[in-house]
């Protein structure tokens, strides 16, 4: 079954019994696939499977330990999401088979949640994509045009208790330039500037074109993106002086988490073609031409870094974020404390011990 993603929503809303146990994500749109993979994993809590098995498959991963985390049994008999994340471009041959075989008895106890990049020529007729596609559900995330994103960012403010003029909600996607984790930040600075909450008012804060100017212009405030660049160059004192303002702002935690977390896995990536022969100008060629620099330090500096360690990292804060965890008590002050030690381990300036990402 295919879906848009913008169907999810409602398709999960509607699902009591029978529903399907395997999903598909494929995109490189980071916001919607993040929420979507949200959306999926809370649904999947409603109906009992409260554990999860994170599964990185990268260029060394052995695809047999997709169908041992299927068949292994919790210690509590407790329902499982096995998330698969494809950190490669295909799951190439071995993949397919594994994840053909898995569909061919999906185990009750299970569900299935593969995430992948776009699926793009003869990748979409490819026979994974067509088992899932037969008996789960298949979402190709595609980037929004300028209207769409328009439309989106007039209903994101209507979401946090604002309203925009035309004028405003054009400049502001403008701004973005179809980001739109960027435009979830600055509709999130836009309501700490200006929305007064009042339980007691039903109104909507009206948003015009010199509060969304004063509000983007403001140059002592940071982006998510400053702080990944922060991090490239290895500057801890920036990154700090950063993360400080990212949360005074109240910018959402899960946003500086998939910055930090997507800067880990290109770097992973890099790396490990780098100790296999490729051409350092190969590598970074793939990258915008400002961004070039920062990341060639920050790859230099990373190449005997404990990437197991970052990684099973980034899935503790991920279940902390989420209220999860032996010491999800901690709240949110432990989570902002997290993100700051990955942060500063990426910028070289810490270290974390290795765990395991099982829970």
């Amino acid at each position: 079954m295919k879906l848009n993603v913008d169907q999810l929503s409602r398709f999960l809303q509607n699902q009591k019994t029978n529903f399907p146990q395997v999903f598909l994500l494929a995109g490189d749109e980071p916001l919607q696939k993040m929420e979507a993979a949200d959306a999926i994993r809370d649904f999947a809590k409603q109906q009992g499977f409260s554990e999860r098995d994170i599964l990185h498959a990268d260029n060394q991963f052995n695809w047999s330990a997709l169908l041992d985390a299927s068949n292994n049994l919790s210690l509590f008999s407790e329902k499982k999401v096995l998330d698969l994340r494809v950190l490669t471009k295909t799951p190439g041959n071995a993949g397919s088979q594994a994840i053909r075989e898995y569909m061919q008895n999906p185990p009750d106890d299970k569900l299935l949640l593969v995430q992948c990049q776009k699926l793009v020529g003869n990748a979409r007729n490819a026979a994974w994509v067509k088992a899932i596609d037969k008996a789960g559900v298949v979402i190709q995330i595609w980037e929004k045009s300028t209207t769409e994103t328009m439309a989106w960012v007039a209903k994101r403010l209507h979401q946090q208790g604002m309203r925009a003029t035309p004028e405003a909600v054009r400049l502001l996607t403008e701004r973005v330039e179809g980001n739109l984790l960027a435009a979830t930040q600055e509709i999130s600075k836009l309501a700490l500037l200006f929305h007064k909450q009042d339980a007691n008012d039903a109104k909507e804060t009206l948003i015009n074109e010199e509060q969304v100017l004063a509000s983007v212009s403001d140059s002592s405030r940071y982006t998510i993106f400053d702080l990944s660049n922060a991090v490239m160059l290895g500057d801890s004192h920036r990154v700090q002086h950063i993360h400080h303002n990212l949360k005074a702002e109240g910018v959402p935690v899960q946003l500086v988490l998939w910055t930090l977390s997507d800067l880990a896995r290109q770097l992973y990536h890099a790396s490990f073609l780098l100790r296999n022969g490729a051409p350092m100008a190969q590598i970074l060629s793939k990258l915008p031409r400002p961004r070039q620099k920062p990341f060639q330090l920050a790859l230099q500096r990373l190449q005997s870094a404990d990437w197991i360690g970052i990684l099973n990292q980034y899935a503790d804060i991920d279940r902390l974020s989420k209220g999860q965890g032996e010491i999800a008590n901690k709240g949110m002050v432990r989570v902002w404390s997290d993100l700051l030690e990955l942060a500063l381990v990426l910028a070289g300036q810490a270290s974390i011990q290795a765990e395991s990402i099982h829970w």
